[in-house]
């Protein structure tokens, strides 16, 4: 089964040219920007498509004239998913750096252009970052997620020690920011339980942070 991604662009000459690139690694959402597109509007697909990774242009206003660029897209996506494997492919990378909070995800549209091995290795590298990167997301998922179970046992059986229902409460919190709804996960990285686990825990965890926030603070 391949990973799905979306490719976000306001140049159809590149999303045919990465359609064709990619075709053969990965499902491809092709989204076009056009002057009638908006922020929540791409979100909206991006968020109800159960994609494993984004990648999306930088300087949409280009040709689109739209109020907004990649950078945005990533920003909101980032408030939401903080951890989701996003990649942005531009033109202008000395552009796109000085408007990006994380600078690692910023890759030139160049790598597209494969003329000769050298070239061809870099994309080789790329397409491989790309499948790293999802199998990374999910990795981290799921042992976040064994991790808590382990923990709820231990916790039900023999109690935690105040670092283990600390560690437990931050488990709960990236666990919810990785996984926000739950839709975009493979349904045999997760237990039924644990997601009912986490609804009942969350508010528990977080009372019982800001204990330890005060037992700190008295130490």
């Amino acid at each position: 089964m391949k990973y799905k991604i979306a490719y976000i662009d306001e140049d159809k000459g590149w999303i045919n040219t990465f359609y064709q690139t990619f075709k053969n690694d990965f499902e491809i959402l092709r989204i076009e920007v056009n002057p009638e597109s908006s922020v929540e509007s791409i979100l909206s697909q991006l968020l109800t498509s159960d994609l494993n990774a984004i990648v999306t242009d930088y300087l949409l206003e280009e040709n689109a004239e739209v109020p907004f660029n990649g950078n945005k897209i990533v920003e909101e996506i980032k408030k939401i998913k903080p951890h989701f494997p996003i990649v942005m492919l531009t033109s202008f990378p000395t552009q796109a750096i000085g408007h990006t909070d994380d600078v690692h995800i910023i890759y030139n549209k160049n790598i597209l252009s494969v003329e000769n091995d050298r070239e061809k290795e870099e994309l080789d590298i790329f397409k491989s970052k790309i499948q790293s990167n999802i199998s990374n997301y999910y990795k981290k998922i799921e042992d976040t997620n064994s991790r808590i179970e382990q923990l709820v046992e231990k916790r039900n059986d023999a109690g935690l020690e105040i670092f283990e229902e600390e560690e437990l409460t931050k488990l709960y919190i990236l666990f919810d920011e990785l996984n926000p709804d739950g839709k975009d996960l493979p349904a045999n990285l997760i237990h039924r339980d644990s997601i009912s686990k986490l609804n009942e825990f969350v508010s528990e965890t977080r009372e019982i942070l800001e204990e330890l926030k005060k037992l700190n603070l008295n130490k």
